[in-house]
């Protein structure tokens, strides 16, 4: 309890008139401060238990109109309060809604409700919104009383706490796909666009096939008889490792090349929820792992991996470290093991040798010898990128025949090629979400040819990943900047 102004000038009063009576020596005024104490103290005592009544009737109520809300989508936020039982307030009471830490948007007078005395409830209402993605708290409400003289007041705190989440802008106009045909991958829950992704794979049909699995729309496209697969999905083990390297950090805010990587993510989660595929997680930074969720069919873990997919936002950059005296590699991505090529391996000290024991008049020896002398080197890049250091580290934990699922960009192919051919190996099967970077370096290039072009390199590319035995790869990227190359291409054709 605290003493507002008016009680600290009557005590003042109270003490001077004291003071003054036994300086003056005037015992008629040492006793008339008396009943001035005496006043003050019973105005105390039925402070306290006005405040002791509030504190036991008052009862807050905080809801929010939405349970989750896009990042900087305001939301509306009602309050109200009120005495149970049939007396009114004995005091006024003041309460006011605090927000989250990084919410913005209504004054302190907006978020405060008043129960003048003698009332029994009042309520307000408010928005505001959420400058990042994350989940937010709303603090206890803070409810300050005033005696009904205005000589004490007293502060209590009021536990309603509803919960939002704010989740990332998503694009609009996402496209999951191969070759510029859309990839049919179901319904995601709650409106949104994208997700609920359960990939198929087409193949040619084989005599024998039963003719219930032939899919009419990709033979009429084809020109030839395609059949649907579907991989079992009861014990499925599935690692989904997402890039969220600083290169992601490209295009449009709201709409960046990593905006479209995490809606693929998500809605891989929901479809593996939907059929209680067991799912693990690793994010992959700069400088390494960023998240590591173990493989889990529980709604809770579901829900984990979510919640971190949906506040994650592109590193801010590469933090290097020496590797054993060679080139600067990213930090926490290392390992023993060599990069995988599908190949015969040749360890890099090994290579090194082969080269020293190679003489000028040995056969092949002027094609060999720069092969085997740069080795070392492309070993390191390969130890020394992120992507490959996650797949190599989700296999030892997850388990080598799990799924890889793998969303990137086409930044670096060479890297990503073997990262995938790593992930395949022990006859596992990977699934290759690329963003082709040419979508997302301008809305409106200058030079649509050369737009097209790199667009066919990346193409040609995507068909070499889904070439490799057991590894089917999609193209990721805004549906309409990809409607608009791919016009670039019939003008050219016509």
């Amino acid at each position: 309890m605290h003493a507002r102004r008016r009680t600290w000038g009557t005590a003042i009063a109270g003490v001077a008139i004291v003071a003054l009576g036994a300086f003056a020596d005037r015992p008629l005024l040492v006793v008339a401060g008396v009943p001035l104490a005496a006043w003050l103290i019973g105005r105390q005592a039925s402070a306290v238990r006005a405040f002791r009544d509030v504190d036991d009737r008052l009862t807050l109520s905080v809801s929010t109109a939405r349970a989750a809300v896009a990042v900087d989508e305001p939301v509306r936020v009602t309050a109200s309060a009120r005495f149970e039982g049939t007396d009114p307030a004995p005091a006024p009471v003041s309460v006011t809604v605090p927000l989250p830490v990084g919410a913005t948007g209504a004054s302190r007078a907006e978020r405060t409700l008043e129960i003048p005395a003698g009332e029994r409830e009042a309520a307000t209402a408010f928005s505001c919104s959420f400058r990042t993605a994350g989940r937010f708290d709303f603090p206890p409400a803070t409810v300050t009383v005033r005696s009904p003289d205005d000589l004490f007041d007293e502060t209590l705190t009021r536990a309603s706490t509803p919960t939002v989440r704010a989740d990332p802008r998503t694009p609009s106009d996402l496209h999951v796909g191969a070759g510029g045909e859309s990839l049919s991958y179901g319904d995601h829950p709650g409106g949104r666009s994208g997700g609920g992704i359960t990939p198929e794979e087409l193949r040619e049909y084989q005599p024998g096939d039963a003719a219930d699995r032939i899919d009419w729309k990709a033979t009429a496209r084809h020109g030839q008889i395609y059949v649907r697969e579907f991989e079992p999905e009861s014990d499925r083990r599935t690692v989904l490792i997402l890039d969220h390297r600083a290169r992601t950090d490209l295009g449009p805010e709201g709409a960046t090349l990593f905006a479209y990587l995490r809606e693929v993510a998500l809605g891989f989660v929901d479809g593996a929820e939907a059929l209680s595929d067991p799912v693990g997680c690793r994010t992959v930074g700069d400088d390494g792992i960023t998240g590591r969720f173990d493989a889990t069919s529980a709604s809770a873990g579901y829900d984990r991996i979510r919640a971190h997919l949906r506040e994650l936002t592109p590193t801010e950059g590469t933090r290097t470290v020496e590797n054993d005296g060679g080139p600067p590699v990213a930090d926490g991505v290392g390992g023993d093991s060599v990069a995988g090529t599908g190949h015969a391996q040749v360890r890099p000290a090994a290579a090194a040798a082969r080269a020293v024991r190679l003489t000028d008049d040995a056969p092949f020896a002027e094609r060999v010898r720069p092969f085997l002398e740069a080795r070392d080197s492309y070993v390191r890049r390969l130890r020394g990128d992120a992507l490959f250091g996650a797949v190599e580290r989700a296999r030892a934990d997850i388990g080598s025949t799990a799924l890889s699922v793998i969303v990137t960009d086409d930044a670096h192919r060479d890297g990503l090629l073997e990262a995938v051919r790593l992930a395949t190996r022990g006859g596992a099967h990977a699934l290759v979400f690329v963003a082709p970077r040419v979508l997302f370096d301008a809305d409106d290039p200058a030079d649509p040819e050369t737009a097209y072009e790199r667009y066919l390199e990346f193409e040609r590319f995507r068909r070499t990943l889904d070439g490799i035995t057991r590894v089917t790869a999609f193209e990721v990227g805004p549906g309409d900047r990809l409607d608009r190359l791919l016009a670039v291409g019939r003008r050219r054709r016509e």
